[in-house]
């Protein structure tokens, strides 16, 4: 059990209704598969932390073809539903700098309606309408679990401050909760990973690109140093535009100036601190621009962090389960993780479906787990190495992909792409890859 759950706590503690699924995490995981089983008349509940759907995350995300087809798989019509409230991307633009001097940009056209961009919160609060509302409780935190016939208890400290302690009894419990999870550090033990990178970002209100102008509809514009002391992303994103800014950290020295050692929104001097890190660097007067357009107290100030691959992500002889960031936290370079989530709610939900048949036997949850864990963990390996990789610092590259030619680094991103596209076949592998072949030792 959790250490901040003590034994009188475990015996004072209110009991709960006992249920077949409880859901811990109200974000984009926790929501699309509670979605996605519904959709399939399979009950679940999703536990929420906060007393209501929290604040604005300050980001969007991308929505490419894998991310598509798992929205389609969990709702039909769900992506197209998404994608209103965000916009399409027709092309990105590419700006690189080397050696103090910016190569010719590189424009690369998007096919029509392949990618959207869309606020993180306007996705949640989708999820979250087509939910029943009956299904979703709030204010409750999870803090651990133990093991019980048939199945697990999973205590919740619960109320408007949190001070009393509630028992829910349920066959399984997936933990939905986010990077820092508890359900995992329970079953692991272990902490996300610091990348060595610091990184701003805002959605700055921009409707008919008004308020700045240096971004056309349905573009992203991506500008990167070689050395990664700046890397910046400007994109449409519906009636707001996403900035972000990025600069490694190997000296920690910025990570430890963050409050509470990770950073928050709206933290006084996080703007300054922003603009400072583009001091005499020329060719990013856009960026300048629209970081100075944005007010201070919608500005995300945070450090970028991953979590390691496991080998399981079950415990509890298949009572409890990891899924999203909880079980796969990536570097948000390539910009995999939601649409990732999305994948697990996918399968999960068609095999859930399948144990429900069985009215939830121990026996049809523990294969249900078994095969997701199989489906799921060699694919996001290899994503979540790949991801590391893209960080462009050395401490996260093995020497192979250090020594990779600029032409050798496309051809992996390229069969990445394609394969990770694909989805939901070849979900382990591409057979016809070089770097993502089954007997391939790049993504091991």
């Amino acid at each position: 059990m959790s250490s901040s759950l003590e034994f009188d706590e475990m015996a004072m503690s209110e009991r709960g209704p006992d249920l077949d699924i409880v859901i811990a995490g109200g974000g984009l995981a926790g929501l699309a598969l509670a979605l996605a089983l519904q959709h399939k008349n399979v009950e679940a509940h999703v536990f929420e932390y906060h007393p209501y759907f929290k604040a604005d995350t300050a980001t969007a995300i991308g929505i490419g073809p894998n991310g598509v087809t798992a929205l389609e798989g969990i709702k039909p019509g769900l992506s197209s539903i998404i994608s209103q409230a965000g916009s399409y991307t027709n092309n990105i633009k590419l700006a690189y700098f080397r050696d103090g001097k910016e190569d010719p940009p590189r424009i690369t056209n998007v096919p029509p309606k392949e990618y959207v961009t869309v606020r993180w919160k306007s996705v949640q609060e989708i999820l979250a309408s087509l939910v029943d509302n009956k299904r979703i409780v709030f204010s409750h935190k999870l803090i651990g679990y133990r093991p019980s016939k048939g199945g697990v208890e999973a205590y919740f400290r619960c109320g408007n401050a949190l001070d009393r302690i509630k028992v829910i009894w349920t066959k399984l419990l997936i933990g939905a909760d986010g990077i820092w999870s508890a359900v995992r550090k329970q079953m692991v033990g272990d902490s996300p990973r610091y990348l060595n990178l610091v990184h701003w970002n805002a959605l700055l209100y921009n409707p008919d690109l008004k308020v700045y102008k240096g971004i056309e509809e349905g573009q992203i514009v991506v500008r990167t140093m070689e050395n990664m002391q700046a890397h910046s992303i400007i994109a449409h994103a519906g009636h707001y535009t996403l900035w972000v800014l990025r600069t490694k950290d190997e000296s920690e020295d910025l990570a430890k100036s963050l409050v509470g050692g990770r950073g928050g929104i709206g933290i006084p001097g996080c703007k300054a601190r922003a603009l400072q890190r583009l001091d005499g660097l020329e060719g990013w007067d856009s960026v300048r621009e629209v970081i100075d357009a944005t007010s201070e107290d919608i500005i995300s100030e945070r450090k970028i962090m991953d979590r390691l691959p496991l080998d399981k992500w079950s415990d509890a002889d298949g009572h409890v389960l990891l899924i999203g960031d909880a079980a796969h936290a990536q570097y948000v370079g390539p910009g995999q993780g939601a649409r990732t989530a999305f994948e697990d709610a996918h399968q999960l939900s068609l095999l859930l479906q399948h144990a429900s048949h069985s009215s939830f036997s121990e026996e049809s949850i523990r294969d249900a787990v078994k095969r997701f864990e199989e489906f799921r963990i060699p694919r996001m390996k290899k994503m979540q190495l790949y991801a590391a990789y893209n960080t462009r610092l050395p401490k996260f590259q093995p020497e192979w992909f250090q020594n990779l030619t600029a032409e050798e680094r496309m051809r992996v991103y390229e069969e990445y792409s394609k394969w990770v596209h694909s989805y939901p076949n070849k979900q382990e592998c591409d057979p016809d890859s070089i770097y993502f072949n089954p007997d391939s030792t790049y993504f091991k």
